[in-house]
């Protein structure tokens, strides 16, 4: 079962220590976090700020603190004039460049960093923007996705894609599953099993959103290689509830009394459903992490707490030592 502190004890026991960026240096919420992480051993720190006197006189001396604006980096200009070729001026990448968020992705893909935290102040858009133009997403998948970790006392399940992609067509939808479920092994799931959801039970309904599934399930069973279970389509309560599938879908393939991960066909039910488990069946709700990038950059809710960003960047790190062992 996953656990931040089985996860730190992880990361301790890795040779290299990762490098974590923080495009937000400025928060004091940032600091306390960086101070910690860097004071525990989990990971060197480095922070972002556009001027010298957002720098903190608390921050851990080990800590790297970059001012980003006014300095333009040439290595950077010139790199993301050549990822973005064709699409960027260079005056546009002199402004990019001194950009915190952009800066952030940049020394990621020129390897100086190994993951990046980000949302305190950005938007989720502006936190993946520079993620997906310039770390890219890995390329065995055609999307990025999110995927949130639902706790409840000693069950804990996985809920995708509940932040991101709007309204996946087949292919992406079997690349979400298989992300998510590759997310729960990492996190010391054994034998992932996986449903894809709809309001159809195997045929008990009809509609484009049923084919979708449907199709994606067909997809899925030829990237299984006898590692993961999918299956689908099927209603929650089919998945959740091993009485009720085995009266609906009795030749299901999930042999688990309740499968591991839970994939939405679309934002709308995604959204809608994870926020109804954590309100009012008392799930707690962390994430979303972001998969399916070359290297891990994650997003903060704007209200995040101290804790909610101390565990997501203990996850961060040890995405990154896994995109470091592949």
């Amino acid at each position: 079962m996953f656990s931040i502190d089985n996860l730190k004890k992880s990361i301790l026991k890795n040779d290299k220590k990762m490098k974590l960026v923080f495009p937000e240096g400025q928060e004091p919420k940032i600091v306390e976090v960086a101070n910690k992480l860097q004071e525990e051993g989990l990971a060197n720190v480095i922070m972002l700020f556009d001027a010298e006197s957002e720098i903190a006189n608390n921050i851990h001396k080990d800590i790297k603190t970059v001012v980003v604006k006014g300095n333009p980096n040439q290595e950077m200009v010139d790199q993301i004039l050549e990822i973005r070729k064709g699409r960027l001026e260079k005056d546009e990448a002199i402004e990019l460049v001194q950009k915190r968020n952009y800066y952030g992705a940049m020394l990621i893909y020129l390897g100086r960093a190994d993951g990046m935290v980000c949302g305190l102040t950005y938007t989720t858009a502006d936190t993946l923007r520079p993620a997906l133009q310039i770390i890219k997403t890995a390329e065995n998948y055609s999307i990025a996705s999110s995927v949130f970790i639902m706790t409840r006392g000693e069950e804990q399940l996985f809920f995708t894609d509940c932040a991101l992609n709007v309204e996946p067509n087949p292919k992406h939808l079997a690349d979400i599953a298989y992300m998510a479920a590759e997310f729960a092994e990492q996190m010391d799931v054994k034998n992932v099993e996986v449903a894809l959801l709809s309001y159809s039970t195997v045929g008990s309904g009809s509609g484009p959103s049923v084919e979708n599934v449907a199709k994606a399930v067909d997809r899925l069973k030829g990237m299984e290689n006898g590692k993961y279970i999918f299956d689908g389509e099927m209603q929650f309560d089919s998945a959740y509830e091993k009485s009720v599938r085995d009266k609906k879908y009795p030749n299901s393939r999930l042999t688990k009394a309740r499968p591991d991960v839970y994939v939405f066909p679309e934002l709308n039910a995604g959204n809608i459903g994870y926020k109804i488990a954590q309100r009012m069946a008392g799930f707690e709700a962390a994430g979303p992490f972001i998969l399916g990038l070359n290297k891990p950059v994650n997003d903060l809710s704007r209200g995040a707490t101290l804790e909610d960003i101390y565990n997501t960047s203990v996850v961060t790190i040890y995405q990154a030592i896994q995109k470091g062992t592949k």
